[in-house]
């Protein structure tokens, strides 16, 4: 019902395409990382649609570096960016998610540039072409694509961002991205990846075999510290700057208390870190995304 009205308040009538965004709306309500009904709920409600079928899209591209044979991983991302762009182009697609997506990048206000969706792509294809990172340097550009890219692409489906709108989200992406790596560093290792940077292992004397091992040490903790410190160092002064914005100012708090939220699960996983997924609970989870929700309201 309330997709319905949505698409309604955003004037789209065809019945295929209503149907393609219907779907990519259920699919990014209930995906798996709960992001997905934040970055839906959180846009206004007549861009909420956009913003999940462009959601989807990024995250079909992410599950095809992630999941399959390793060795055909490469050749399925680059199948489903070839079928992307095709879309884009000719403005439709048998796949629902390209035609939906394709459809609300060609009538955004302020349609995303190639050169955005090359950044995020090629942030996410190095993930089929995995290296580690030596430095914390080494590792910024792969998170400000990877994450930071995808971040202004969706958010564009809202409206203009600006130069200033766009480097907040891609900082935002940045913390986000950091996050991401530490509470998936079970995961990561068990696909054998390992994204934090190795000189902030060498810093804390952490041996990659006791990682790998699920072996929790003093310097471990010294280390998960030290990155979740960085990330909540730069809260303030990103939070400041987002409150400044036009119009990102609406959702600024959503993004700063679902970061520390994040931050708050990797801390309070302790030695499980290196077992399982770190989760926030759902309790502070649903706060940040009413925020986001009631924030959108009164857009």
């Amino acid at each position: 019902m309330l997709v319905r009205r949505w698409l309604d308040t955003a004037g789209i009538t065809d019945p295929v395409l209503r149907e393609c965004y219907t779907l990519c709306v259920r699919r990014s309500l209930t995906e798996r990382s709960g992001l997905g009904w934040l970055v839906t709920l959180g846009a206004p409600p007549p861009r909420r649609a956009a913003c999940a079928a462009v959601g989807i899209l990024i995250l079909e591209a992410d599950e095809r570096v992630d999941t399959g044979q390793p060795e055909a991983r490469l050749q399925r991302f680059n199948e489903w960016t070839d079928a992307w762009y095709s879309a884009l182009e000719t403005g439709t697609s048998s796949d629902p998610v390209l035609h939906a997506a394709a459809h609300a990048c060609n009538t955004a206000v302020v349609r995303p540039s190639r050169a955005l969706m090359e950044e995020c792509f090629t942030a996410l294809r190095r993930d089929a072409e995995f290296t580690e990172f030596a430095t914390y340097e080494d590792w910024l550009p792969w998170a400000r694509g990877s994450t930071g890219a995808s971040a202004v692409w969706i958010m564009s489906m809202w409206g203009a961002l600006g130069e200033s709108g766009a480097s907040i989200l891609r900082r935002y992406g940045e913390l986000a991205q950091l996050v991401d790596c530490l509470a998936d560093v079970s995961e990561d290792l068990g696909d054998g990846r390992l994204y934090l940077p190795l000189e902030d292992l060498d810093r804390f004397g952490v041996r990659r075999q006791d990682l790998e091992a699920g072996r929790w040490t003093a310097a471990t903790a010294e280390l998960i510290a030290f990155e979740v410190a960085r990330i909540t160092g730069g809260l303030p002064d990103l939070l400041e700057s987002a409150l400044q914005h036009p119009w990102l100012h609406r959702c600024a708090s959503g993004l700063d208390e679902l970061l520390r939220t994040l931050c708050e699960a990797v801390l309070a996983a302790g030695p499980l870190l290196l077992r399982h997924v770190a989760v926030p609970g759902t309790g502070p989870t649903v706060r940040t995304g009413l925020t986001m929700w009631r924030a959108a309201l009164v857009s």
